[in-house]
């Protein structure tokens, strides 16, 4: 099978020789900024930690809820196979959750590629069948984790309806910019459309107005005084964005996306010992994905066994991987309660997916 290994492999082959992409940030440390980013928003504003803290403490019911669901459809709910009619070509027919989506692009030349909405619509469509679960690499996971990987059935739909009560394709661009990753970006609180109609995605090449071009993205976990000000968001890198990029590394999108809903990085932390009993408060907060050692650990670089002889879940969305593939069921969980928190709810409700334009 090609997987996304061997395309990942090919591509840094192929873009090791161009100036343009000279050092894929796959390999850099710092690529998603998301861990520090939200220890400092945490640090800034207690009252965030205090309202992520008590949203934290209801994960157990949303647990409890689909493993009651799960044993009366006698193991059946919240999983397809390859017969099930309700997807049709990766996307569900009838997604549980769909979330209007508004991308705001600044500038069109991202290290040498070209952002338009062709790339945009491609690079979302992807991204649904990612959390769905509806790629070839679902299936090509290593054997330890085919019990626990899991799919949310969520679709990200561009918004048909602006603030104003006006027609939009859901994607607006702006003159090039930079720094949307910084918190108080002056484009975010320009541009931003209501953050508890509309999940806004700011695309720049330097997010962070430092000169750096191949920071991949960022994104910052559901809170309320950050939609209550428009700062919520995903920032992203045009450059790797959809077919600008090669096929697993545009799941890197997804991986923000993860972040926007309450995921942490799967190396969070680190690996020690006295954590393994504490799984639920330490590392990502979820027990099915073990302790990394690092954020580099895939089977070329630093091994795939942690600091305890376990495989880690090196596929998962949430690491930085050689082959995205899958999450699982302890993040689906924290997902679906992310969702349901005061800063996202809304975004999904009847009226309002009515409001934007991407009702059913």
């Amino acid at each position: 099978m090609i997987n996304k290994i061997t395309l990942s492999i090919f591509a840094a082959a192929v873009t090791a020789t161009s100036l343009a992409h000279a050092k894929q940030p796959e390999f850099s440390d710092h690529h998603c900024k998301a861990a520090e980013t939200n220890a400092q928003h945490y640090k800034n504003f207690p009252s965030a930690l205090i309202e992520a803290q008590a949203r934290h403490k209801k994960i157990a019911n949303v647990h409890s809820a689909r493993q009651s669901a799960a044993q009366a459809a006698q193991g059946n709910a919240h999983s397809q196979d390859s017969s099930d009619t309700s997807y049709i070509m990766g996307i569900s027919a009838t997604p549980s959750y769909i979330v209007p989506v508004v991308f705001h692009v600044y500038g069109t030349v991202h290290n040498g590629d070209t952002v338009n909405d062709a790339v945009i619509i491609d690079a979302l469509y992807k991204t649904n069948e990612d959390f769905q679960g509806q790629t070839a690499d679902y299936a090509d996971i290593d054997p330890e984790f085919q019990s626990v990987k899991d799919h949310l059935n969520i679709e990200f739909r561009l918004a048909g309806i602006d603030p104003n009560g006006n027609p939009t394709t859901g994607i607006i661009y702006h003159p090039e910019s930079s720094g949307a990753g910084n918190y108080s970006s002056s484009d975010v609180k320009n541009d931003h459309w209501d953050n508890y109609k509309y999940m806004n995605v700011y695309i720049q090449n330097d997010l962070y107005a430092d000169g750096v071009t191949n920071n991949s993205g960022v994104a910052w976990y559901p809170d309320s005084g950050m939609s209550d000000d428009g700062l919520a968001r995903v920032a992203y890198n045009g450059a790797y964005l959809g077919t600008n990029t090669d096929e697993n590394f545009r799941s890197v999108l997804t991986h923000e996306f993860g972040h926007f809903m309450d995921l942490i990085h799967t190396f969070e932390g680190g690996c020690k010992r006295g954590a393994a009993k504490r799984c639920s408060r330490t590392g990502d907060e979820a027990c099915d994905t073990p302790q990394q050692n690092s954020w580099q650990m895939n089977p070329g670089d630093g091994g795939i066994l942690n600091c305890m002889g376990q495989t880690i879940n090196w596929q998962n969305f949430m690491a930085y991987s050689d082959q995205y593939a899958n999450f699982t069921q302890d993040q689906v969980d924290r997902m679906i309660n992310g969702l349901n928190s005061s800063s996202r709810a809304s975004l999904w409700s009847a009226s309002n997916l009515s409001a934007t334009g991407v009702a059913n």
